[in-house]
This record gives structure tokens, sequence and C-alpha cells, in this order.
């Protein structure tokens, strides 16, 4: 029988989190670390993400090929990824093998080899990642509004790094950074599946508790978002545009509200904006409008490409539907449908293991608090129309406007000057 999530803490006080699943044939397991993007200097800016990928490059104990064959021999799967605000190492198995997998991870953990020969052999992967990012004008048009809306704030670092920083990073550097930050108290564990949270427990108190302790720091400083059209020279006809306004963070109790209000406006193919921008006048392909909550700030991005012809009547039509919705508001059935929508997602999220995990770690690494599907749906059904018209006239203020724009220098700046027109 399935009991819901739990939180634990080990005698030094890590997090650990356990949703037990004993009719599941898969376990699934995963170290947090709260140290991303958002926590290097410019100096170190790609640290994290780089220090991911040497993570697996070996132990004191193995080396990465001898790694790779114990998990593919355990029918696992072993990956990582960095954000912001957090890094994290999962571990995927049969409930079978799960303690082999337990194993590597304890030793990855524990005594990775950050030395110079795999800092130079990595160096390169992580250049051409980077590289790729900057190639795909969806994703990197994202990472420019970063840029311009947190200016002047360790939020505006790209996860992935600057090339010209990453190209000086050695192995002492990265070892100091892990050092600094991949340690007790930054750590959070979580295990999902066919698992014991008594044993789960008793294996992060073993391998970590002993630990040298990180610096306890709590140093990042609050972003203040800047308001700014921004045009970054692309060859072709063709504009990538992210608007931005600030959001909220994760432990606003408005959250939940903004999420509706996106959902409504951009979240799918019946929203507000497709349907008007993309249907009814045919200006784009796709436009998408989405919150992002971080543990102190957030941001609500609207994403559209469009030909440089339509980039300033895309705007006009955007500005029109956030008007409208501010003076408005939605209709109840949509606030209904948005609601469902939500719920749609998160029992989709909840079937497997692996999605369980995700959720239960970057919930955690956020909000601090266990991720309570039923809880989490009960304040998603109190938000009502009142609601979400309150929070959008917060939100959706022109003067807070950040635009980010890949387009032809001369065009997008043309277009850039029109849009100042533009007011809701």
């Amino acid at each position: 029988m399935e009991k819901g999530p739990t939180l634990q803490r080990t005698s030094s006080g890590i997090p650990v989190i356990v949703e037990e699943l004993p009719r599941s044939r898969t376990a699934a397991l995963s170290v947090n670390y709260r140290v991303g993007s958002r926590d290097e200097s410019p100096e170190m800016c790609g640290a994290a993400h780089f220090l991911e990928h040497i993570m697996f490059k070996g132990t004191r104990l193995r080396n990465a090929k001898q790694f790779s064959e114990m998990v593919e021999g355990a029918g696992g799967e072993m990956n990582a990824y960095t954000t912001k605000e957090s890094t994290s190492f999962h571990v995927f198995s049969l409930d079978e093998t799960f303690e082999v997998m337990k194993g590597l991870m304890a030793d990855m953990m524990t005594s990775p080899l950050i030395d110079e020969e795999h800092v130079e052999l990595e160096r390169g992967v992580v250049l051409q990642e980077i590289s790729m990012l900057e190639d795909d004008p969806e994703d990197y048009c994202r990472v420019l509004l970063d840029r311009s809306i947190w200016e002047g704030n360790p939020m505006a670092n790209i996860e992935t790094g600057r090339p010209e920083c990453v190209s000086e990073l050695k192995a002492r550097d990265l070892r100091h950074f892990f050092e600094q930050h991949y340690r007790p108290p930054n750590m959070c564990v979580v295990a999902c599946g066919n698992v014991s949270a008594r044993d789960v427990l008793e294996w992060a108190e073993g391998n970590f508790d002993g630990l040298p302790r990180a610096p306890m720091s709590d140093g990042r400083e609050p972003p203040v978002p800047r308001a700014c059209t921004k045009v970054f020279p692309r060859k072709g006809d063709q504009a990538y545009v992210e608007v931005g306004f600030p959001g909220l963070p994760g432990s606003h109790p408005d959250r939940k509200a903004l999420t509706v209000a996106c959902i409504i406006m951009g979240g799918g193919t019946s929203s507000r904006l497709y349907q008007t921008v993309r249907e009814d006048r045919g200006l784009v392909y796709h436009i998408s409008m989405y919150p992002q909550s971080y543990t102190d700030c957030g941001i609500v991005d609207t994403f559209f490409s469009a030909s440089i012809g339509n980039l300033v009547p895309v705007m006009r039509t955007v500005s029109e539907e956030i008007s409208r919705f501010k003076d408005q508001g939605p209709t109840a059935e949509e606030v209904q449908r948005a609601k469902r929508w939500i719920k749609g997602m998160l029992v989709r999220k909840l079937e497997g293991t692996d999605s369980r995990l995700y959720w239960q770690g970057e919930h955690y690494m956020i909000y601090g608090e266990l991720a309570d599907s039923e809880r989490v749906l009960a304040e998603f059904e109190r938000v009502n129309a009142e609601d979400v018209i309150r929070v959008s006239n917060e939100i959706f203020m022109r003067k807070n406007m950040c635009v980010a724009m890949l387009a032809p220098e001369k065009e997008g700046e043309l277009a850039a000057r029109r849009m100042q027109s533009l007011d809701f």
C-alpha cells in the first residue's frame, strides 16, 4: 500500500524524502545540491555544470568505463542536470539491483576524481554543448531574456556557462567549488519506488553525515528585475522574441493563481494568445506563456517567433489580449479548464518513479517542502476568477516588461522602437 512521501532527516540534518511504492518493480534515487549557476562568481560561470560532467568521469575506486558497465549491468541508468539554483544526480534501476546503484551513487558523491586530465578531456564536450545552445534560437532566446531582466545579478548567469569562462577553469577551481557547495547542509536525498524509507535514511547517514560540512551561507542576493527591450542580432528574416514580466517566488501565496492565469493566456492550443495570434490572425506558428518560480523571485515568459514584418502586429495583439484579460478576467469555464489541465499534467507526472523523483527533488529545492499531490491540487482548486484578475493586474504591468529579441539588427531595432508605444 502506498504511504505517500515522507520527510526525515539524518542526524546531521540532511533531508531525506522517500516515496515507497511497494507494487513498483523499479527504484529511483537522487542526490540534490543547493547550488546552481546563480551561485557562481563571474570567474566561475559554468562551474556547476562543468562539475556535473566531471562527476561521471570516475572516482578514486572506479573509472568511467567501470561505472558504465556496473550501471548497465544492473539494468539501470544514471544522469544529472544543473539549473539556476540546484544540481541533481539521479539513478534509476530495477528494485532488485537498487543496492548496486546506491553504492555507485555514494562513491560518485563522496570521492569524485576531479583531476586535470579529466577536466581537459571534458572541456571540449561542455564547450560544444554551449555552442549547440547558442545555435538553437528558441532556447537561446530564453537565455537572453534572463541576461536582460536579471542584468547585474548572478540570476543572469547561463546554466551551461560562458565559453570564455569554461575555457579557463582548472581542476583546482572545480575541486574548490565542490568542497564549498557539494556537502551538508546543501544536500537533499530523494528516493522513490520499491524502496524502504528506513534503508534510504541509513544509507544517507552512513555515507554523507561524516563528510566535511560546507560553509553555511545563504549569500544569494535577491535580483532586481529590469524593464528593457534589447535586440540581439541574427541573420535571416525570422525573429525570436521572449517577453518577460517579474513573476513570483515559489513560496508566494498567489503562485497558484498566477499559474492558472498563464495557462489561460498561453498554456496550450486553446489559450487566448494561441487562438488570437495563431488561429484568428495567422501571425505566428506558435506562442506560449508560462511562469517560472525560484526561491526568492520568478519570471513570466511569453515566447513566439515571427517574420520581421509581423513583429509589431504580434506584440500589439499580445498587449491587447493582456489588457482585455486584466480588465475583464477569465470566464468560469476558462478557470475550470485550466485546473483540469493542471490536474492532468500532475497525474501524468505521478505515473512513473522517475517523474515522481524529479518532482519531489525539484519541489523541495525550490519550496522547501514535500510535494504532496493532494495538497497541491486542493490549493489549485481554491483559485477563483477574482484571484486570477488580481494577480494578473499585479504581474502584467507594461512598466515592468522586458523584451529580448533575436532578430536582424536594423529591422529589430525599428520594431523595438515601435513597440515602445504599446501600452496595457
